[in-house]
């Protein structure tokens, strides 16, 4: 029996439909797998449920530094992974049965090492085989499957790799700054890792460049002809009366120096790399990077996409490009675009420069289906991007003309697309709008009906939104295509960091500038950068993961005892800068009978306002059971006291005077409070909607 292992459930199903005849679906406890016939042999296909196995202490400590781990079922090491052990049990007991196995996962270093876990600690034999596809259509699975070749150790090798030193340098660095904390009677949750702190130091250093910029005005001169701006040919002048003696010298009247018209050529985008379509969907849709890689994954186990997770910007012929054009042009909303393709034999793609030696650049597989609607605009889009390559060149005529009056010269542009090319095919994602410009003539003399001096300032460097950090990431070569997104969800979560437009939290410049002073070494980019190309030389045979992981092992060492030495400064600065947020968070105003604050209070899971002077002053508010309340800086114009909003699951708010007796709570009445908890306890009240939303009027 051969026993072949996919990443996912959904992924499972679909290599047994498209390998083989006769699929039984069966299922040992709550887990399915499939039961089908190739040639005459009997195959098991079986999911994993992606990482199954993890590394933890061999013996738990609260201490740092710790380096002896082992790797364990998931299920072990976390009460939330509960669910994979069900598919760790399935996998162990098919493999038992099983005379060689094949690992199906994706093929990049995370699904090698999901593999390579399965056959070492599941399967326990020698003799494994390894698929390599980069969608999940029958074509790619057929021919996977025929041309399986040994397991990529070296993939594998790299990934466990990464997984050790991310382990290494998370858990020990977390635990170090947490430790700093706790000395100095503080506690938060707080992590820093190989990857997070070099990116949380390119973020403050941009924070400390807008704080520190310091604005230069300049001018600008403009003249008008037929309701066209003209620009001064010096573009800015950073003297005011400069600018003000050439404004004064334009006149009335100007000529037609030169008009230059100039074709250029418009080169197509080229095909989408994650980060591309990251970037690409960042601006189009305002999707998150980590988002729109949730998006792209469903729509690649759906069969409708190729991998992802990849780096290249190829084609290669051999993914049956014209075959592919040919499947979409069966589908309705693109076969006019597409039966252009294979009347005019377009067939040969614009490549980009990135490349990927485990997949090509994301593509659509023709396959189309069901889909939800932020599937459906991510899918349009690749669709579009990769019928676009195909498409012949643009062009675009591109003019200059030049005024002058009274010897000053001025500019005007403009820009019209003459022939569409591809722009046609990649339709309203092509956002460069023309230029219009009317007729002007060499020699033509103009009336100058208008002329404008106008003082601008320089402006600071722009904040990281989430999708340009993940390319600038990339381009300094610090994390990975698919980890990258995940760091910054990670940086969020711990409020080091803030908003589409990545802004610096006060708590988080407050680590960065304590590491910063007491242990640099956190943040250096140039070290998180040679881990990544030691795992890069592994896959390539290079280095091997022994040397990688005690390297980086003693760098960490450094790094720890240098921390140890600055702990107890690190930990008093950490606890100032807890004290302030916290007060910043929990303060909703003075206390209305003393010289206190009132503060928001967690105790026993539930909520109230108490004053700071406690317990000299017992002044205390009740809040909503049901609910996270913040401050909000304003005041109640009924009874002058503060008011608060209560934040609750899914999205819903309100704000609501903190006085016991305020008349704008008057509907508040019992019986509905009653109403309430009666709906909470059971979901499938129909007027449980109506019933929140007199609550919170």
């Amino acid at each position: 029996m051969q026993l072949i292992i996919a990443e996912k459930p959904k992924v499972a199903g679909k290599i047994a439909a498209f390998i083989g005849t006769n699929v039984i679906r069966k299922s040992i406890g709550s887990v399915s797998y499939y039961e089908t016939t190739v040639n005459g042999k009997i195959v098991f296909v079986a999911p994993a449920v992606g990482h199954m196995f993890t590394l933890m202490e061999k013996i738990k400590t609260k201490s740092y530094p710790t380096f002896d781990v082992e790797w364990v079922p998931l299920y072990k090491a976390s009460k939330g992974a509960h669910y994979t052990k069900g598919y760790v049990d399935l996998l162990t007991q098919l493999s038992k049965q099983a005379d060689e196995l094949v690992i199906a996962t994706d093929y990049d270093i995370e699904g090698s090492l999901i593999g390579y876990n399965v056959f070492r600690f599941c399967y326990g034999k020698k003799n494994g085989k390894r698929m390599q596809f980069s969608a999940l259509t029958p074509r790619d699975i057929r021919k996977a499957y025929e041309n399986t070749g040994e397991l990529d150790y070296l993939n594998a090798y790299a990934g466990e790799a990464r997984h050790t030193l991310d382990w290494y340098y998370g858990i020990n660095l977390s635990r170090a700054l947490m430790s700093s904390i706790i000395k100095n009677k503080g506690f938060k949750i707080m992590s820093i890792g190989r990857v997070q702190g070099p990116t949380l130091g390119l973020l403050a250093e941009r924070e400390i460049e807008i704080k520190n910029f310091v604005p230069t005005p300049y001018w600008e001169i403009f003249a008008y002809t037929k309701n066209i701006a003209f620009k001064h040919e010096q573009d800015r002048f950073l003297q005011k009366d400069q600018a003000k003696l050439i404004f004064e010298k334009i006149g009335t009247k100007g000529i037609i120096e030169d008009v230059q018209k100039e074709e250029k050529t418009i080169y197509p985008y080229p095909p989408f790399d994650l980060t591309t379509l990251q970037l690409e969907v960042y601006k189009l849709f305002g999707f998150a990077p980590s988002q729109t890689l949730e998006v792209a994954q469903s729509l690649y186990e759906s069969s409708y996409i190729s991998y992802p997770r990849t780096s290249s910007q190829k084609l290669p012929p051999n993914l049956g490009l014209r075959n592919i054009i040919k499947k979409i042009a069966e589908i309705p909303e693109y076969s006019e675009k597409a039966d252009e393709f294979i009347k005019n034999e377009w067939f040969k793609p614009f490549q980009g420069k990135k490349e990927d030696p485990a997949h090509p650049a994301i593509h659509p597989t023709g396959i189309y289906g069901k889909m939800d609607e932020k599937e459906k605009k991510l899918y349009d889009l690749i669709v579009r991007r990769f019928l676009s390559v195909f498409a012949p060149l643009g062009k675009k005529e591109l003019t200059i003309v030049k005024l002058n009056s009274n010897n000053e010269k001025l500019f005007a542009k403009g820009a019209r697309i003459t022939e569409p090319g591809w722009t046609k095919f990649y339709g309203d994602y092509y956002t460069i709008e023309d230029v219009f410009l009317p007729e002007f003539i060499k020699g033509e003399k103009v009336i100058i009906t208008d002329k404008k001096l106008e003082k601008k300032q320089t402006k600071p460097p722009k904040r990281y939104t989430q999708a340009s950090l993940i390319s600038e990431l990339e381009s300094r070569h610090l994390g990975t295509k698919a980890t990258r997104s995940m760091i910054i969800d990670t940086l969020t979560n711990r409020d080091y960091i803030r908003g589409r437009t990545i802004e610096v939290t006060d708590f988080g410049m407050s680590v960065y500038h304590t590491l910063k002073k007491n242990a640099a070494h956190i943040l250096d980019e140039q070290l998180t950068r040679k881990i990544e190309e030691d795992m890069e030389k592994i896959q390539i045979n290079e280095m091997t993961k022994e040397v990688v992981v005690q390297e980086g092992k003693n760098a960490l060492l450094e790094i720890l005892n240098e921390f140890k030495q600055n702990e107890t400064e690190i930990g008093k600065e950490l606890k100032s800068v807890l004290d302030e947020t916290e007060l910043k968070d929990k303060i909703v105003g003075k206390c209305n009978l003393c010289s206190g604050n009132l503060k928001i209070i967690n105790f026993r899971r539930s909520n109230f306002i108490g004053c700071t002077n406690y317990p000299n002053c017992r002044n205390s508010f009740p809040l909503p059971r049901y609910g996270f309340p913040k401050p909000t800086g304003k005041i109640c114009k009924i009874d002058n006291m503060p008011i608060v909003l209560i934040m609750r699951e899914k999205g819903n708010r309100f704000e609501m005077c903190i006085g016991k007796d305020c008349p704008s709570k008057a509907n508040w009445n019992k019986k509905e409070i009653i109403k309430e908890t009666t709906v909470k306890k059971s979901k499938t009240d129909k007027k449980s909607k109506s019933i929140k939303q007199i609550n919170t009027h």
